[in-house]
């Protein structure tokens, strides 16, 4: 597939350390976007050692509703750059996920050094310490991050049609069964990006069905379906990476 220069540059930009656009951006007209991403530094993957992030408050996750994620996504920039090149936007928007994937796989492997790197043990505090230290070392990496650096709303909007066929309806009954039974308490798992997954906490098994109709993660990187939202979880630094609210609707 034919891909422009001005594609790649869309598809390459990740706000993975901070500079991801704000949804509004997508109303711009093509020019205004071309020129804007254009000039878009990419992330760097630093590593610098920082006290980690205050614990999470917050419980019930926060984002754009499906209906606005809807209408940013009909104008957004990969979407538009796909129309201006004349190639398939679905394939354009997963590229792009796939690009903001990596780039946070960068972070997290540069990060993955001495003491925050996974090594085998059976010993829960070797492991506890490590993953501390890899979560502090990515936190300080990504201070900026936010909800939608990963999940941007042409993202979500894909996700979720993705999601629907298998989960809604008569079809969809036993994945949902799937999901609720592995179920946290209702809110018990803070919806924060950089936030640490809650030791202990349930971890929701992912229908089959429904992952193979998602793109597919690189380790350490999984999907975990909480209620009706999907995170992305960092699991050897137990760390929200990013989340979609109401990705199930």
């Amino acid at each position: 597939m034919k891909v422009s220069r001005f594609l790649l540059a869309v598809v390459f930009v990740s706000a993975c350390g901070g500079d991801a656009r704000d949804d509004a951006a997508v109303r711009e007209d093509t020019s205004g976007v071309r020129a804007r991403l254009e000039s878009a530094p990419a992330p760097e993957a630093t590593t610098g050692e920082e006290s980690p992030a205050k614990p999470a408050v917050a419980r019930r996750p926060a984002g754009a509703t499906p209906a606005a994620d809807e209408r940013a996504a009909a104008a957004g920039p990969v979407t538009l750059a796909a129309a201006e090149d004349g190639v398939n936007s679905d394939a354009a928007i997963l590229q792009d996920f796939s690009a903001r994937v990596a780039a946070y796989l960068k972070i997290h492997t540069a990060a993955a050094k001495g003491d925050a790197k996974p090594r085998e043990t059976e010993e829960p505090g070797e492991i506890n310490a490590t993953q501390d230290a890899l979560a502090a070392r990515i936190r300080a990496a990504r201070t900026t991050a936010k909800q939608g650096d990963i999940f941007t709303a042409e993202i979500r909007h894909k996700f979720r049609r993705l999601l629907a066929p298998e989960l809604k309806g008569e079809a969809g009954r036993d994945a949902r069964e799937i999901i609720k039974d592995d179920a946290p308490a209702p809110g018990s798992i803070p919806f924060k990006v950089n936030a640490k997954y809650p030791e202990g906490a349930p971890l929701p098994t992912v229908p089959a069905n429904v992952l193979l109709n998602l793109p597919t993660l690189p380790e350490p990187l999984e999907y975990r379906i909480i209620g009706t939202h999907l995170m992305l979880l960092d699991t050897a630094a137990n760390l929200i990476v990013d989340y979609i609210p109401n990705a199930i609707t």
